[in-house]
């Protein structure tokens, strides 16, 4: 069985040794053993922070990290409950995405329109918006 320091785990995932710890507290990962009171991480523990750190790439937020490990040890069909919560993430970011292409278009359009005021470019973005309601 292999065993980690705090500072290994923080090489090997980027973390900074204060955020393992912040994610200890918020019971996200389990408390490591201690060994003469240094933390030890072992091969377990690696794969809930492993969980953790998946889940926060994968665009849920601390708190719903928390939901969702307390749901998993509680719920006879973890595989269905990560199901819907992917799910539920997926329809959250589409529409996220929608946002930020329509900010994308309005970003282009203020670039590339010329106007020499603020009024111009105002009025310039009513009359694309009403062309695009038509």
């Amino acid at each position: 069985m292999y065993q980690f320091t705090i500072g290994k785990v923080a090489a090997s995932t980027g973390l900074a040794a204060s955020a393992i710890r912040y994610y200890e507290s918020l019971g996200l990962v389990p408390k490591p053993f201690r060994v003469n009171g240094r933390r030890v991480y072992d091969e377990r523990w690696m794969k809930k922070l492993g969980f953790v750190l998946l889940a926060k790439e994968a665009g849920f937020t601390i708190k719903e990290i928390q939901q969702l490990s307390v749901s998993l040890r509680s719920q006879e069909r973890p595989p269905k409950l990560l199901q819907e919560a992917a799910d539920g993430k997926i329809i959250e970011i589409s529409k996220e995405i929608r946002r930020l292409e329509k900010t994308k278009a309005l970003l282009g359009m203020i670039a590339s329109c010329g106007c020499n005021t603020m009024e111009e470019c105002g009025t310039a973005a009513l009359e694309q918006q009403q062309a695009a309601n038509i």
